[in-house]
């Protein structure tokens, strides 16, 4: 089968996306497809003369600044070069921004090519936490409280920060309303620590999402096909599952099977279902959960491109199940070409 990889792309999530790319792309080369790699945020290869994938870290990557708006015609270049009139599959391995919020896939929609992941849609509503989230409400699907804030004229207006003190009690969390991989995440404990989150979080977008701070343990339920993986438990060793905890090897320690009582690891994976149904997600998600203290759980959000490197979770939750990387990666292709 002849497959285009995307990966890199523009957002903040750029490094993450390159190592989930770099996993695909040996797992497909692996099961004999014809792979070219692209990066959809410059259109350069992202293979080298000799077959291989390029390095995170390799001189020939054009860095890309998250805070400049991305170029959409590069993207449109590559899938409209008479080139690839003829692939079969387009491999999403992108993270974040315009990879992960309908643009590309609304792009690749018109261009008449199938692609892995969920739609257009389904991809869109994820990434707005707060559009997300009030799905979840109208299913009767508990989630933390949350309120959203829009940046008014690039910069942090005083009023927001009064209206949230104002509102929201302590802890809280603040994050970007439509990022993703936990960059721009802060709990703020304290009032002086607000503006500095608000700062963070607003690094790449002027959408905010405060969210009431629940202490627990961080279940995640990966969907593969409408059908749940084993819930696996994160225990980071920092306080929060941040950036740092999920990609740094040794600052998190990974439970599978969890120990759960088994009627609520049938309920979570059952919210988690709904949750992929409710918004028309296809081909592989992750739904993210916290676990209070009360065995009360809260579905924090849905991811629809989710990692695919060595410590990402949905390959771990696969494992589990007795699926090995390729087979993931072939039933992923698989869905893709059958429009499940």
């Amino acid at each position: 089968m002849k497959i285009l990889l995307l990966a890199g792309g523009h957002s903040n999530e750029r490094e993450v996306s390159l190592a989930t790319g770099k996993a695909i792309y040996n797992s497909l080369v692996r099961q004999e497809h014809k792979v070219f790699a692209i990066d959809p945020a410059t259109s350069k290869s992202l293979i080298t003369r000799d077959g291989k994938y390029l390095d995170v870290d390799s001189s020939e990557l054009i860095k890309i600044e998250s805070n400049n708006p991305p170029d959409i015609r590069a993207l449109v270049n590559t899938i409209s070069s008479p080139g690839f009139d003829d692939i079969d599959i387009v491999y999403l391995a992108l993270h974040g921004g315009e990879g992960e919020n309908g643009t590309i896939q609304s792009l690749l929609e018109l261009s008449g090519k199938k692609y892995t992941g969920s739609g257009m849609t389904a991809s869109a509503i994820a990434m707005d936490k707060a559009v997300s989230k009030r799905l979840m409400a109208s299913e009767n699907i508990k989630t933390p409280q949350w309120a959203v804030y829009h940046m008014l004229h690039d910069h942090i207006d005083e009023r927001m920060e009064i209206d949230i003190i104002h509102k929201c009690h302590l802890p809280i969390i603040v994050k970007p309303n439509d990022g993703g991989s936990t960059v721009g995440l802060s709990k703020v404990n304290e009032e002086s620590e607000l503006h500095l989150a608000l700062l963070k979080a607003t690094e790449n977008t002027s959408s905010i999402l405060i969210e009431e701070f629940i202490a627990g343990r961080e279940l995640t339920v990966s969907i593969l096909d409408g059908k749940p993986l084993p819930i696996v438990e994160i225990i980071p060793q920092n306080e929060l599952y941040d950036y740092e905890a999920k990609y740094t090897k040794g600052k998190s320690k990974y439970r599978i099977p969890t120990e759960i009582d088994e009627t609520i690891r049938c309920d979570i994976k059952k919210d988690a279902v709904k949750i992929y149904n409710m918004i028309g997600a296809s081909g592989v998600a992750r739904v993210d959960f916290i676990m209070d203290e009360k065995n009360e759980f809260y579905c924090l959000e849905l991811n629809t491109l989710p990692g695919m490197t060595d410590l990402s979770l949905v390959p771990m939750a696969a494992k589990e199940a007795g699926i090995d990387f390729d087979e993931l990666i072939a039933r992923i292709v698989k869905s893709a070409e059958s429009g499940f």
